[in-house]
C-alpha cells in the first residue's frame, strides 16, 4: 500500500471532498502537514508545519493560496482548537495586503474579519515559536545524551587478541597441550571471556543511550508523519 493509499484509507471519513482531498493526501504525504485526531469522536485536524491548523473536512485548496478553511471566521474559533483562515502566516499577510490594496472600507464594514486574520497570525507566530523552544531543549538533550556516549570507555580488545594468539600458537604447535597446559589455556580463554564481558557492558551503555536519543526523537516529532520524502521539502 502506497503512503497516499495509507493516509486516504485512514482518514476516509474525514477528508474533505475532491479536489481538495487530493491536495490534502499529496501534501501530508510529502510531510508538510500532519494528522493529529485527540480523539476518535473528534474531528481530526491537519497542522500546518508553518503554524496553520484546520479542521480536516473543511480543508480546501485554491490556485493562489493553497489551503484555506472553507468556515467563516466566527465559526472557525472554538475552546478546544483555533483553526486559521489559511495554511500559514504568509497566505495571512497576503490577505490582509489584498484587504488594505483592494477593500480597505472592509476594515470598517467586516473588523472581526479583519482582526480575525490578525490573531490567526499571532497564533501561527506563537505556535512556530514555541516549537523552535522545543526544538532549543531537544538541542540541549542531545548535548547531554552526546556527553553520555563519549564518557563511555571503550574496552580494550588487546588482552584478548593475545589471549586468542597464545592459545591458537599453543596448539599449533603441540596439539597434545590441550591436556598437559589445560590450566594455561584456561587462563587464557578466560582472558578472553573477561574483554567480552567488558565489552557487552560498554555496548549496553551506549545502547541505553542510543535509545535516549530515539525517545527524543519521538518526542519532538510527536503526530507528526516525518520519512524520507520529506527531505525534498521545507521543514519547520
Amino acid at each position: 500500500m502506497s503512503k497516499a493509499e495509507e493516509i486516504a484509507q485512514r482518514w476516509a471519513k474525514w477528508l474533505p471532498p475532491s479536489p481538495h482531498r487530493e491536495a490534502v493526501i499529496d501534501f501530508v504525504g510529502r510531510g508538510r502537514a500532519s494528522i493529529v485526531q485527540s480523539a476518535p469522536d473528534q474531528p481530526p485536524l491537519l497542522m500546518f508545519e508553518d503554524g496553520g491548523s484546520m479542521e480536516l473536512s473543511k480543508v480546501r485548496c485554491g490556485e493562489k493560496e493553497p489551503f484555506y478553511h472553507a468556515d467563516r471566521p466566527e465559526e472557525r474559533v472554538r475552546a478546544d482548537y483555533r483553526a486559521t483562515q489559511y495554511s500559514d502566516v504568509c497566505g495571512t499577510i497576503d490577505e490582509l495586503k489584498r484587504i488594505f490594496a483592494e477593500e480597505p472600507e472592509r476594515v470598517r464594514r467586516k473588523p472581526d474579519y479583519v482582526q480575525s486574520l490578525i490573531d490567526d497570525a499571532r497564533h501561527m507566530t506563537g505556535r512556530m515559536y514555541r516549537r523552535q523552544r522545543e526544538y532549543n531543549k531537544l538541542a540541549q538533550r542531545l548535548g547531554e545524551l552526546h556527553r553520555q556516549m563519549a564518557e563511555v570507555p571503550v574496552q580494550d580488545r588487546a588482552p584478548a587478541d593475545e589471549g586468542l594468539d597464545e592459545i591458537e600458537q599453543m596448539l599449533r604447535a603441540n596439539p597434545a597441550s590441550a591436556e598437559t597446559d589445560k590450566d594455561r589455556l584456561d587462563e587464557l580463554a578466560e582472558q578472553v571471556r573477561a574483554v567480552a564481558n567488558g565489552q557487552e557492558g560498554r555496548l549496553r551503555e551506549h545502547k541505553a543511550v542510543a535509545l535516549a536519543v530515539y525517545r527524543a526523537y519521538l518526542d519532538i516529532k510527536g503526530a507528526r508523519d516525518w520519512t524520507d520524502e520529506e527531505s525534498e521539502t521545507e521543514e519547520e
